[in-house]
């Protein structure tokens, strides 16, 4: 079987078949880390449990971890338990500054429990992030989630100087991402492989299959955002128009269009994205072929990714994170 070859699942959940059982014990010991025992935290952590998504982070973390074994040991699941920990806690928060009034197709927190609640909120996660670290007894894993940490505040703080100032050069922006998506990713591709037992040189090949997987996600998402199906991503087209972020497929196109129309095309944004500039600039994104030259670099992304995967185990785990590379850019949501 080659990686090349091998058949692509039609969906994410099929991914999740071979730990299914391991994907129960990462919620239950989720839901317990989180509750307290008092009313007011438990309603939040209830509340978000509802929504919860589709469960990537964790998925790769232990899919990560099954190339050393089927049997996943209680290591593998904190460490899946700490990652969404993580992405959650920067969910919470993003979503107050962005004032973003849902989140997969729920209110989110902030809109339930109010601004000032959510920021507490999010920082009682990380809280347990760093408490669910220092039980794991291991300077390496210190050092994994406090670089990751340190990458994705960078990230968020970037993106939101840039919102204000409309500028943004292509070499910003992957440096961006792979700060904001692609760190987290590679985290939970290392903490994988170090809990499944892989030697250092594998971990470190996991990490960059995790960068490689995160950038590619998020370009994805950018193209998702401006033409995606609104039935299927659950959320207004044109969202990131709206919050004024430079994403990759307008970036391109504005580098290859006229001055004037670049101007022209940027006031717009200035002025505040209204529903019908979405269609212009979108038809403007892809005149100047913005959008084929963000698939363009998603797909070296992609096969970056995948070329990683030659070197792991020949087990069938890594059959599994080779398609579910290639299933992250068909996706529709």
């Amino acid at each position: 079987m080659s990686t090349t070859t091998a058949a692509i699942p039609k969906s994410f959940s099929a991914f999740q078949k071979p730990i299914a059982d391991d994907l129960a014990r990462f919620r239950e010991k989720y839901r317990t880390t989180l509750l307290s025992g008092i009313g007011v935290i438990d309603q939040a952590v209830t509340y978000l449990a509802r929504k919860h998504g589709k469960g990537i982070r964790p998925t790769l973390t232990l899919l990560c971890a099954k190339l050393g074994g089927d049997n996943l040991s209680e290591s593998a699941i904190r460490a899946a338990v700490i990652i969404e920990l993580l992405h959650e806690a920067t969910l919470v928060h993003d979503d107050v500054v962005d004032e973003s009034p849902i989140r997969r197709g729920r209110p989110a927190l902030h809109k339930r429990f109010r601004n000032k609640y959510s920021i507490l909120f999010g920082d009682y996660m990380l809280a347990h992030v760093l408490t669910e670290t220092l039980e794991a007894r291991d300077l390496v894993w210190m050092e994994i989630l406090s670089h990751t940490a340190r990458n994705l505040s960078r990230g968020e703080l970037v993106q939101v100087a840039y919102a204000k100032r409309l500028r943004l050069s292509e070499e910003e922006y992957l440096r961006m991402i792979a700060d904001k998506t692609g760190a987290l990713f590679g985290a939970c591709c290392r903490l994988g492989g170090i809990t499944g037992g892989l030697e250092g040189d594998q971990v470190e090949v996991l990490g960059e299959f995790g960068v490689r997987l995160g950038i590619a996600f998020q370009i994805k998402d950018d193209l998702l955002d401006l033409f995606g199906e609104r039935n299927f991503i659950g959320k207004q087209i044109g969202g990131d128009l709206k919050e004024r972020k430079i994403t990759l497929p307008l970036l391109a196109a504005l580098s290859q269009a006229e001055k004037r129309e670049s101007r022209r095309i940027k006031a717009r944004i200035r002025r505040g994205v209204k529903r019908r500039d979405i269609s212009l600039i979108r038809n403007f994104i892809v005149e100047h072929g913005g959008d084929k030259y963000a698939e363009n670099i998603m797909n070296e992304e992609i096969t970056a990714a995948r070329e990683a995967c030659v070197s792991l185990p020949d087990v069938p785990a890594r059959y599994l994170l080779s398609g579910l590379a290639e299933f992250m850019i068909s996706r529709r949501k």
